[in-house]
């Protein structure tokens, strides 16, 4: 999949289900194994905000702010 828009709290589509997916594949700490439990929903809640949190400290990026934005969306297009 390749991101194309910013995300955040209470988006929906196609590609917050994407983002998801992605996240759980890379299940980086405890927010991530809580969005695998959950499942993907199309919704990006409190689940998907703080999976994204762990995979921006993960990944460096600055700040991990749990928004998908510019930096986020490349980093994660080029995984």
């Amino acid at each position: 999949y390749v991101f194309t828009r910013n995300l955040g709290l209470w988006d929906r589509g196609t590609d917050v289900m994407a983002l998801q997916e992605f996240l759980i594949s890379e299940a980086s700490g405890p927010a991530a194994g809580k969005l695998k439990a959950h499942g993907a929903t199309r919704v990006f809640g409190f689940l998907t905000y703080g999976s994204l949190v762990e995979l921006q400290e993960r990944a460096g990026i600055t700040p991990a702010s749990g928004y998908f934005g510019p930096k986020t969306r490349t980093w994660v297009n080029s995984h």
